[in-house]
């Protein structure tokens, strides 16, 4: 799961990237106010902190059950992130 987390992080950031490497219209150039950039870094950051949560998790062997749901969107763009890591200790 630790994997996964990294690499949807990863990637948000590579289609960040791409889109303003390859796009007319810069994913954050169309937002005047700097809101929806805001959003989206403060978005990656939750998406990193629950990450955190999930690997500490882990390490100490605990069962959990995190769930990570975030949308934002503006005139333009709309992105929606939905993320469910758990684990629990069975009985034998």
């Amino acid at each position: 799961m630790t994997t996964f987390m990294h690499r949807l992080v990863e990637e948000l950031r590579a289609r960040e990237q791409y889109l303003e490497e390859h796009s007319e219209h810069p994913i954050f150039d169309n937002d005047e106010s700097g809101e929806y950039k805001r959003d989206y870094d403060k978005l990656v950051a939750e998406l990193k902190a629950f990450n955190d949560r999930v690997v500490k998790a882990q390490e100490k062997g605990e069962t959990f059950d995190e769930h990570f749901e975030r949308e934002i969107k503006d005139e333009h763009n709309h992105l929606k992130v939905k993320v469910e890591s758990w684990s629990k200790k069975l009985d034998s």
